[in-house]
């Protein structure tokens, strides 16, 4: 019969550890490592540096977030910016401050910080600068400020979008002295100037010059001008495919570029606009209603705003398009990027009509219920928005 009888517990020397395993049984000649008791003090000194560890990370996290953000903000480029003049003697704040204040930049502090790491803003030139656009990253500032301002003896010219064609001659003829309008008009219908998208017979250029900001040498002539002018808007519709214009959209280039002008005059503040009203035109055009955009009626009676009377609607122009069908005979105004491409690449909706609902900043509201637009509307003039 075998004995169970477990050995007899050594015993334990005075001040000697206790080790408990199953059975209270050890071994003596294995090997064991004593498992020591963590102190509650020690646990939270270790999760308070955790924590701390943590917290710094995330801040870091945050603030680098933020500042790719500035560096290269959301979003397209925005328009040109008029000509910004750098004074003599300016420092790297005082330039980094300027284009924040004409928002190329988004902070100004952060350029600062750029400039120095990339080591790139020791060297640039007093003088006038005209590349510059809205919403730049820092890269596309700094290159502006690195191909330096105008020539001394160069001249630049701005034309804004949604300017009437008048109005831009206007412009160029006070940034020459040496032309004025009338010699820039007897330019334009001499045949000097060319676009491939001015049509047969058409002598009414507006519409075919490119809003932005130019250089040219003070004594260019009006050809030369209007030409560059009229060379870089066909660039851009060929970039934004007006050349396949019916096979893109039913529609002739000269139609979609009347469209994009009339979205350049209605569009509010939000660039999503511009394709809603696209949008909204070419719904009105399919069902063969009135188009009723009061811009097109204030440019055939040669106005540039205000209120509409009897007297004005009862004028029969080629414009009056409350009671005429169909689009305006030319475009009325000088359309930018964003409505050209809005007018071939139209948003998706049903809409049918939009009205004014803020005005700063000028905002629409779009339906396709009739009496929506009617209550949005008499709320819009009852709250003198227009």
């Amino acid at each position: 019969m075998t004995d169970t009888t477990a050995p007899p517990r050594p015993k334990r020397r005075r001040n000697e550890p206790i080790y408990e395993f199953e059975n209270d049984f050890v071994d003596p000649d294995e090997e064991f490592v004593p498992i020591r008791v963590e102190s509650p003090v020690g646990r939270r000194v270790v999760n308070a540096v955790v924590a701390t560890f943590v917290a710094l990370a995330c801040v870091a996290g945050f603030s680098m977030v933020w500042a790719m953000r500035q560096m290269d903000p959301p979003g397209e480029q925005g328009g040109q910016v008029a000509a910004i003049e750098v004074p003599r003697g300016a420092t790297l704040d005082s330039i980094s401050l300027l284009l924040e204040s004409k928002a190329v930049i988004a902070s100004a502090d952060v350029f600062g910080w750029y400039a120095k790491i990339r080591g790139v803003g020791g060297a640039w030139k007093a003088g006038t600068y005209v590349n510059f656009r809205e919403n730049s990253t820092m890269s596309q500032a700094a290159s502006v400020l690195a191909d330096g301002p105008v020539p001394p003896q160069s001249t630049a010219v701005t034309v804004i979008p949604g300017a009437r064609l008048v109005d831009s001659l206007e412009s160029i003829a006070k940034a020459f002295p040496a032309l004025t309008v009338e010699t820039l008009a007897a330019a334009l219908a001499s045949g000097q100037v060319t676009s491939k998208y001015l049509l047969a017979g058409q002598t009414n250029w507006e519409g075919l010059l490119a809003p932005d900001t130019y250089q040219f040498a003070k004594d260019s002539s009006a050809v030369t001008v209007l030409q560059k002018l009229a060379d870089q808007q066909a660039e851009v519709l060929d970039g934004l495919g007006y050349g396949r214009a019916e096979a893109l959209s039913g529609r002739t280039a000269y139609e979609l570029l009347t469209i994009a002008s009339l979205v350049e005059k209605e569009a509010g503040d939000p660039e999503e606009e511009k394709p809603r009203i696209a949008r909204v035109i070419e719904n009105r055009l399919d069902r063969g209603d009135p188009l009723g955009i009061d811009a097109a009626i204030l440019y055939g009676l040669n106005r540039r705003n205000g209120g509409l009377t009897a007297d004005d609607l009862a004028q029969d122009t080629p414009y009056e398009n409350r009671r005429r069908v169909g689009l305006p005979p030319t475009p009325i105004a000088l359309p930018g990027q964003a409505a050209l491409r809005a007018a071939i690449q139209p948003a998706a909706g049903d809409w049918q009509w939009y009205v004014l609902v803020t005005k700063n900043p000028s905002t629409h509201l779009f339906t396709s219920d009739y009496n929506e637009f009617l209550k949005a509307k008499d709320r819009a003039q009852a709250e003198g928005i227009f």
